[in-house]
């Protein structure tokens, strides 16, 4: 149990992916790709490389990390777009140029987005492409279909936090959730003509969501809460995108701390029992087995169906962890402050996030995290000698038994209330967005309302719910008016 490879048993091995990727871009330079005359080969590349492109950044980071680097994949690509570019337009064969295009359209090349849309839109769409398109809506039904809710609230998913008063002034609509209910270019348009977007994708972008190019094709820009460098670079790459590393976490509640306790646990683990492999549940156990962390102590909480917590217990119990590790599942969220006051250290090893609201969490609570380097969407620059410790897996049980050892020099709530929280960040987002709408020639009379980071109802103060009911139910009728909505929404 000391080796700190996380098997994923339902992709190929990491290192094929990798030769997969490699052998793609050394065929490109040396000139070979487009030899064969068969448009079956290049189809089966295609998807061989986005597959391979996806998985490597997703199931299989931490071996990305210490092999290639997390930024290979990306730069794999942007290096060679000029490239294919200029093969797009003066390839020697029509078919060559064909196929050239494809590939610029169907892998995330900088400016996919809006190749695709223009693919989407033309008369008769590549067959490839327009499997490509189906495949997404089939994900994005199938996500839709998972949910228990069929009935869904305007502030489950998204929230006014500035009327429009038009035409001087548009209003700012935050999109948090389901942000796949918004893949339409009607809806998109509609709500553009009224709001300035600002969206958050809840696990970010790594390329994979190409559905979201929606946004990228509006009057006005949309912006993009991403927290990580990764996400943020790929979206730069992408029309009609602006960013800001606010998102989510950023936004967390600014409670009074809770009375210093006796602390119970060694380690606190927050994380989801409905999606355990890219929260790597597993993986936090190989730690505690590793001799560094051998009488380390864990509380693990979280939320998830009761099937996927027995499951957890039973990992807990395979390893003999079961009088080191406790499990606290579908605690009411306003009693885990309490929780992590009885811990001592916080750490965070998801695959992949956006602006993680756990690692606030531990901030706001006087915990310093360790964080594994190899998690894509969260900004490591905040991290200091104040608040935590941003490592690789490999050297992860060294830097939490240092940290368990030296947990007085680390400051993480005076952190906390100087640069994060709802109060610092609403401030520091309202400032970008009034930027943002003097480049674009609007008014701007009234500041944002201040964003919160949980529950349902995003808003801080509940007040705001019904300060803008007249322009939620204005919402609600955009939103009706299209007739291929998946959900029945309510006020």
């Amino acid at each position: 149990m000391n080796n700190l490879t996380e098997n994923t048993a339902d992709s190929p091995p990491p290192d094929i992916l990798t030769e997969q990727i490699a052998a793609f871009g050394e065929a490109s330079d040396a000139g070979t790709l487009f030899r064969s005359r068969d448009s079956a080969d290049f189809e089966t590349m295609r998807q061989q490389v986005r597959n391979a492109f996806f998985a490597l950044l997703t199931a299989h980071r931490p071996f990305l990390e210490r092999t290639r680097g997390l930024s290979w994949p990306y730069e794999m690509l942007r290096c060679r777009e000029a490239t294919f570019a200029h093969l797009a337009r003066n390839g020697e064969t029509p078919f060559v140029r064909h196929q050239v295009r494809l590939f610029l359209t169907l892998l995330p090349f900088p400016g996919q987005w809006r190749r695709l849309s223009d693919a989407e839109q033309a008369s008769c769409p590549h067959p490839e492409i327009e499997e490509f398109i189906r495949g997404e809506q089939r994900k994005t039904a199938a996500k839709l279909r998972k949910k228990s809710q069929k009935t869904f609230k305007l502030r489950h998913f998204c929230q006014i936090l500035k009327r429009p008063d038009l035409p001087r002034e548009k209003g700012v609509l935050r999109i948090f959730s389901l942000p796949y209910l918004f893949a339409d270019s009607r809806l998109l348009n509609a709500l553009n003509r009224q709001y300035f977007l600002y969206i958050e994708p809840p696990w970010g972008v790594l390329a994979r969501h190409a559905w979201l190019r929606a946004f990228s094709c509006l009057e006005d820009p949309c912006l993009f809460g991403v927290g990580g460098r990764e996400d943020a670079d790929f979206l730069a790459g992408q029309p009609g995108i602006l960013t800001t590393p606010l998102a989510h976490g950023d936004f967390l509640e600014d409670l009074p701390p809770e009375s210093a306790g006796e602390k119970q646990f060694d380690i606190v683990f927050n994380a989801t029992f409905d999606d355990m492999p890219r929260k790597r549940h597993r993986f936090m156990l190989t730690l505690l087995s590793h001799p560094l962390l051998k009488d380390a102590t864990a509380l693990f909480i979280g939320r998830g169906a009761e099937k996927n917590v027995a499951a957890c217990r039973q990992m807990i119990r395979e390893p003999g962890l079961s009088d080191r590790v406790t499990l606290c599942a579908n605690l009411m969220r306003r009693d885990v402050p309490a929780y992590l006051a009885r811990c001592r250290v916080g750490v965070q090893v998801s695959q992949h996030e956006n602006a993680c609201r756990s690692i606030y969490e531990c901030f706001r609570a006087d915990l310093p995290c360790a964080v594994s380097s190899a998690m894509a969407g969260f900004n490591f620059d905040l991290f200091s000698d104040q608040n935590g410790v941003v490592a690789p897996d490999r050297m992860l049980p060294r830097t939490i038994s240092e940290m368990l050892g030296q947990t007085a020099r680390f400051a993480p709530r005076s952190w906390f209330l100087k640069h994060s929280g709802s109060l610092n960040s609403t401030r520091m987002l309202n400032h970008q967005l009034r930027g943002i709408f003097s480049q674009l020639g609007y008014a701007w009379q009234t500041d944002i309302v201040p964003l919160g980071s949980s529950g349902a109802s995003r808003y801080v103060d509940h007040a705001h719910h019904e300060m803008f009911r007249p322009e939620s139910e204005s919402l609600l009728k955009i939103f009706r008016s299209q007739p291929e909505l998946p959900v029945r929404l309510v006020i």
